[in-house]
């Protein structure tokens, strides 16, 4: 080895190897405050072939830094009590203050020839690294080829998302096909940057073109339609609850929750209205106004001819009153029969009592109707300028598009279902090849789609859906990301599918302990950190890298809806718009 390689070697050294070492692990006796937790550190060693007759191979051996240990053996736990009991500074007795042993406890990470043409690959250490041996800082060209690994040969997978904690000005790629093949979960506490980590991992991907389905409950994502390159292809659409894609005792259900409780005997008539609301909307415009004017002129609501009707829980309720009054009235004959054509099943046979149920059906409904419209005005109005939900979901799967699905305003049983059904209609798809494109689906709050208790029929069908995917999707070309601020109350099997985690702080003990049981990528001491990891850093581990690392992920192009701001700044702005507006 040349001179000038040792003093360029001196000048990055860490500390020596003490004790006992292993191929899994050593300590460090190290210089003061010369590595970090997390810091990635190089040894060189000779290994020996087992016959002798071969020269010694120069092999790096490469390692992480888990924890430092600092230890001053001069001044005992017994002096300290002494002085503290005291109040006596230390620097004003005689004690040894100096003679302080800092030790490192290292996780060999692999080992790779010394010339460093291996590609990045590491390959496992078989036999110890030799006490007395001198670790030293790698310069960063040389992390950055072991963090990357083969993704150097591959750079069209690889996503740029974050630099290395320690040493920020090593850039971090991963591994896009891991993600979108195998399944990602980026689990943090609110306000730790996962929203943020999500949103540059979509960013890039958009650059490779791959179709992106973001189911998004709070307009976090809505701010990818403002970046430069992204405005033509990101399609945002807000949710018309879908009740016709149901069936009758799911929309009971709902009229149960929304309104009030339907009676037994509503509930028997219900199936009933419910048919003859579904074959109420036909594909004829000329039969389509014959038909709302005759609802118009049933109920005596006039608008209903001038706008018209949507397949929606009003057209339900429309269709009970329009029962009831014919019931109620002597003269309801014509409507009786109308009703029958219309589809309803058996009306003819239905009496004044009848008409007592429906009247009752008619008040709950409107009632379910109304809360529901809440709703989807909310999602409107957070979905911005959105477009509706088209009726071919596979139009939402495009070469290069990114569609938002804006989910806001509805409560977590309705996104449940929105997104279950429009998930199963993707997957059933590219499982029969009616959908030829591969696909991404991101899930925000993704505890609500996959709970680890499912307490309501919603939650059930979300979380089968969901399962479905994350254990088959692979085999069809469906992905998922995971992102949740609740590990804890996500369905264990469908995180135990994915193959890469971005893992960012995490304060829970529940949701700590979660994590260390189904993530096997994820260490114990990586573990032991979470809660101390700044916003913006994660530890990434899995698939999508050569072996977990501490980053600070790249700030995102885009902002979300609840970007948090200054709450005086903001009331301030909005106090200064509000007298601007009454001038």
């Amino acid at each position: 080895m040349s001179s000038t390689a040792n003093v360029d070697k001196n000048s990055k050294y860490v500390g020596t190897i003490i004790g006992e070492s292993t191929s899994r692990e050593f300590r460090l006796a190290v210089a003061h405050e010369t590595i970090r937790e997390q810091d990635i550190i190089a040894v060189d060693a000779e290994l020996r072939h087992p016959d002798g007759n071969q020269p010694p191979e120069q092999i790096r051996v490469w390692a992480k830094v888990q924890r430092i240990e600092r230890l001053n053996p001069l001044f005992p736990s017994e002096a300290g009590h002494e002085l503290a009991e005291t109040r006596t500074d230390p620097f004003d007795t005689i004690l040894s203050l100096s003679r302080e042993m800092v030790t490192a406890v290292c996780q060999v990470l692999g080992a790779e020839p010394i010339d460093g043409k291996s590609g990045g690959k590491l390959d496992h250490l078989r036999y110890p690294p030799q006490p007395a041996t001198r670790a030293y800082r790698p310069d960063s060209s040389d992390i950055a080829r072991v963090v990357l690994g083969d993704l150097q040969e591959k750079q069209k997978r690889a996503l740029d998302i974050a630099t290395l904690s320690n040493r920020p000005e090593v850039d971090v790629l991963v591994d896009g096909h891991s993600i979108v093949t195998r399944h990602l979960a980026i689990l943090a506490m609110t306000g730790a940057g996962k929203s943020v980590t999500a949103r540059r991992i979509i960013e890039q991907l958009a650059k490779k073109n791959y179709p992106i389905v973001i189911f998004d409950p709070h307009g976090d994502y809505t701010g990818l339609s403002e970046v430069d390159g992204l405005k033509t292809r990101v399609k945002r659409y807000y949710a018309q609850f879908p009740i016709f894609e149901e069936d009758s005792e799911t929309i009971a259900e709902i009229v149960n929750t929304l309104g009030y409780q339907l009676t037994d005997t509503m509930r028997s008539r219900f199936s009933d209205l419910f048919r003859a609301a579904t074959s109420f909307i036909v594909d004829d415009p000329k039969e389509m106004k014959e038909r709302t004017e005759w609802l118009a002129k049933a109920i005596g609501r006039p608008e209903i001819a001038d706008y018209g009707v949507n397949p929606n829980m009003w057209l339900v309720a429309n269709l009970a009153e329009a029962g009831e009054l014919a019931l109620r009235n002597d003269n309801g004959d014509e409507n009786k029969a109308k009703l029958v054509e219309l589809g309803w099943p058996g009306f003819d046979k239905y009496t004044k009592t009848d008409g007592r149920t429906l009247e009752g059906i008619k008040k709950r409904t409107y009632r379910a109707a109304s809360a529901l419209s809440r709703m989807e005005k909310t999602n409107q109005i957070v979905a911005k300028s959105a477009e509706p939900l088209p009726v071919d979901r596979k139009e939402l799967v495009k070469y290069g598009q990114i569609s938002i699905i804006a989910l806001a305003g509805y409560t977590g049983d309705f996104q449940a279902t929105i997104y279950s059904l429009i998930a199963d209609t993707i997957f059933e798809a590219r499982v029969t090849g009616e959908l030829r494109l591969p696909t991404l689906l991101l899930l925000e709050e993704a505890h609500n789609f996959a709970p680890a208790r499912a307490m309501t029929p919603a939650e059930h069908r979300a979380i089968s859906t969901t399962k479905q995917i994350a254990q088959e999707g692979r085999k069809f070309g469906v992905g998922l990301i995971l992102v949740s601020q609740r590990p804890s109350r996500l369905d264990e099997t469908t995180l135990s599918q994915a193959n890469s985690f971005i893992i960012m702080r995490m304060v829970n003990p529940a949701d700590q302990n979660f994590v260390r049981k189904v993530i096997e990528t994820l260490g114990e001491d990586e573990a032991r950190i979470l809660p101390d990891l700044d916003v913006g850093e994660a530890i990434l581990s899995g698939q999508l890298i050569n072996f977990p690392v501490l980053v600070k992920i790249k700030k995102s192009e885009s902002e979300g809806e609840r970007e948090e701001k200054d709450a005086f700044e903001e009331l301030e702005k909005a106090y200064k718009d509000l007298r601007n507006n009454q001038s």
